[in-house]
């Protein structure tokens, strides 16, 4: 009875998988919505991530290893803006440190599940970020499932499996799906139901995703990017892509879904806050050592513009008071040229007036003859008198 009971359970979850249609547009990867211009979504080597903050974007830690590994993206590794199309002539953001988780397992001896596949790409400098992100929480995550929250990823992986023969990667769009949240049991049952098509024994990681042709479904490329629930102008980050796979086609032709549709299994972020706390602790001091260089600079630029200012004061003013000293004596040369031309104008007056007196009085002047005795004297005047003893003649 009890494993009637069990069965019964099973296929009602496949057929929930099968049926079930959220409220939101159907949409995805393969099968997707175009989500040119998406505010998180970075293209990563050859893979996807999620910008979570202007300096730290999340991806899976096997995209690391798979584009370079973390030598080469520390040394060479760029992040171009979210949301664009063709990388050519889009401005690069240089990376500085890669931190993987230290939990992470590729995959081993057909084990496919990758164990805590999770890494964080720290940047030089700030992508512009538009809106909120926060690490969805445990209970975040259990009112997601319990609601059946639709769950979003957008990533710049294939969209058909075309694009496998004709393979120009750098000129994708990034493409959106949006499905929902299932727990590590329902993730567990939906392997037992697809023994099939999927080795086993595998490591069941904690939640699934679901992929369809309704909702959506990972191609080859989407490793990395962020599956996301998003209330208002918040994301609430659950964890990348790219952990495991299992019954999705992949972008190829040949292959189809597994019972009830494909699946992702995804490892949450909250598991490793321990990392994303250390990156954010490296980004605020790297802007708090830039903000004091800047800082310096700034008051070093704002003393030389004060010495500059101060000299050009200085000079102002000695120019000024040469200007005025210059003025002045130009205006003392002028008076004392003025008035030695007034000087001498009226010293040639005086002399005039004294000569013109002096020719008046010439001509007014008389000549009388006085005697006394035998003795005769002129005397030449205005008017004339003779000396004492004399008498005019």
């Amino acid at each position: 009875m009890k494993r009637v009971v069990q069965i019964f359970k099973i296929l009602a979850i496949c057929i929930s998988l099968i049926t079930l249609h959220l409220s939101v547009p159907s949409s995805a990867v393969e099968y997707g919505q175009d989500a040119t211009g998406d505010s998180n979504a970075v293209k990563v080597g050859g893979a996807s991530g999620f910008l979570y903050s202007d300096r730290i974007v999340f991806t899976a830690a096997h995209v690391i290893d798979s584009t370079g590994g973390i030598d080469y993206w520390e040394k060479n590794g760029v992040i171009y803006n979210p949301g664009i199309v063709r990388m050519e002539g889009q401005k690069t953001y240089r990376a500085k440190k890669v931190l993987v988780a230290p939990t992470y397992r590729d995959r081993i001896n057909g084990d496919e599940p990758r164990i805590d596949d999770f890494a964080i790409i720290i940047l030089q400098e700030s992508i512009p970020l538009k809106n909120e992100v926060v690490v969805a929480t445990a209970d975040d995550i259990n009112l997601f499932i319990k609601n059946k929250t639709p769950v979003s990823m957008i990533g710049y992986g294939l969209q058909n499996s075309s694009q496998r023969e004709n393979y120009e990667w750098g000129s994708f769009s990034p493409m959106k799906m949006t499905s929902y949240l299932v727990s590590h049991e329902e993730l567990r049952n939906y392997y037992k139901v697809n023994i099939n098509v999927v080795r086993t024994p595998q490591t069941i990681l904690e939640y699934g995703i679901p992929n369809s042709r309704e909702f959506g479904s990972n191609c080859d490329g989407d490793s990395g990017s962020g599956f996301f629930v998003e209330k208002e102008s918040v994301r609430f980050y659950l964890g990348p892509a790219g952990g495991s796979q299992a019954g999705i086609t992949n972008c190829r032709s040949f292959t189809r879904f597994g019972i009830g549709g494909g699946m992702s299994g995804i490892t949450p972020t909250f598991k490793f806050m321990n990392l994303v706390k250390e990156a954010e602790a490296i980004v605020a001091e790297d802007k708090r050592k830039e903000f004091a260089i800047a800082e310096e600079a700034r008051l070093a630029a704002e003393l030389k513009a004060k010495q500059e200012a101060e000299a050009r004061a200085q000079a102002e003013s000695k120019a000024k008071a040469e200007e005025e000293a210059k003025a002045k004596a130009e205006e003392e040369a002028r008076l004392k040229a003025e008035a030695e031309t007034k000087a001498k104008a009226e010293a040639e007056l005086r002399a005039k007036q004294e000569a013109e007196a002096k020719a008046a009085a010439e001509k007014k002047k008389a000549t009388i003859t006085c005697v006394k005795g035998k003795l005769t004297k002129k005397v030449t005047a205005v008017n004339p008198k003779c000396p004492v003893g004399y008498k005019k003649k």
